[in-house]
């Protein structure tokens, strides 16, 4: 496992804008804005994985777009993937992929693709990108390293059964989450209490105020907004990632990081759990945000890693109450 809680900062580069709570929605009217302007396409287009892991088996795999050092939101791009297995011989394309777009609401866009990758091993990447306005597409290779398996719980495998804190727990719910509107209907059931009640589960993780990717307050926006529509099929928890007082934990992270690396060495297990929930703990988790789709025998049935939006998860959503794969 690797033991810094910034992994997926530092895989999102220059992709996602600063810490802090949900960013503004640049445009207006669910309107997809573009960092280039409307008269021309963006030049030296750079895809980002967005993402820290891809496994053998399903996978949701997300790409950014950067051009001159600004993350885009442009719904009207093209992005196609092409993927090897470069373990092979003569490595011809296996499979390939368009990549939907998922930016509404987000600070930068999202361009998703779920793979099912037969094998472990080195595959590489080719991403297509065509912005509006572009007569060719920029192409880019990349290459990717497919694991066996992974520390952080996967799709087919049985949900970690642990306590998350509910208004039972806590009388004042400003200890339940760091965001500035907190709904009491998130926080309703503990994971092993909806692991036993037949429904399946939404399950995020995620730190509206600390979230290293900008993108916890606005995934949380969305699963609240679901939970209206699907809150009597569905069992919506949100785990804050830190322990209460939450800048206190914050604090005791960023001090456990410092004096390793001051140091010259990784984070200790006890140092990487610093603050954190017990919860995040037990999940391995060491970024955020994390959604968990379980279905309702307590199998995780979709893994999101990074943000989420209404689009993308509310079929997804539909699909796990109708006891259907949701990728």
């Amino acid at each position: 496992m690797h033991h810094s809680r910034f992994l997926i900062a530092i895989v999102l580069g220059l992709l996602l804008a600063a810490c802090g709570q949900a960013a503004p929605t640049p445009g207006a009217s669910g309107s997809a804005p573009t960092s280039a302007g409307t008269n021309a396409a963006p030049a030296n287009i750079t895809p980002v994985f967005a993402f820290s892991e891809a496994v053998a088996g399903k996978n949701r795999i997300a790409i950014g777009l950067v051009s001159n050092n600004t993350p885009l939101n442009e719904a009207n791009a093209k992005v196609h993937l092409r993927f090897y297995n470069l373990d092979e011989t003569n490595p011809q394309v296996k499979f390939e992929s368009d990549a939907s777009y998922f930016g509404q609401g987000l600070p930068a866009a999202f361009y998703v693709a779920y793979p099912n990758f037969d094998t472990a091993g080195n595959w590489g990447v080719e991403i297509a990108v065509q912005m509006p306005g572009q007569t060719q597409p920029v192409v880019s290779k990349n290459r990717l390293e497919v694991k066996q398996s992974s520390a952080v719980p996967n799709v087919g495998q049985p949900a970690i059964s642990t306590k998350t804190l509910t208004v039972k727990d806590v009388p004042d719910p400003k200890q339940l989450s760091s965001g500035t509107s907190i709904d009491p209907a998130m926080y309703q059931i503990s994971l092993d209490e909806a692991l036993k009640n037949g429904k399946p589960t939404a399950l995020l993780f995620a730190t509206p105020a600390f979230c290293r990717t900008a993108t916890c307050g606005p995934s949380l926006d969305v699963m609240q907004g679901l939970q209206k529509t699907y809150g009597d099929k569905v069992n919506f928890i949100h785990v804050e990632v830190y322990k209460y007082p939450f800048d206190q934990s914050v604090a005791a992270q960023e001090q456990a990081a410092a004096t390793a690396q001051k140091e010259n060495r990784s984070l200790t297990e006890a140092e990487a759990a610093t603050g954190l929930a017990e919860a995040m703990v037990q999940w391995k988790l060491s970024s955020e945000p994390w959604l968990f789709l379980i279905d309702a025998k307590g199998v995780i049935a979709g893994r999101y890693e990074g943000g989420l939006t209404k689009e993308e998860l509310g079929p997804a959503i539909e699909k796990l109450i109708a006891g259907q794969p949701v990728f």
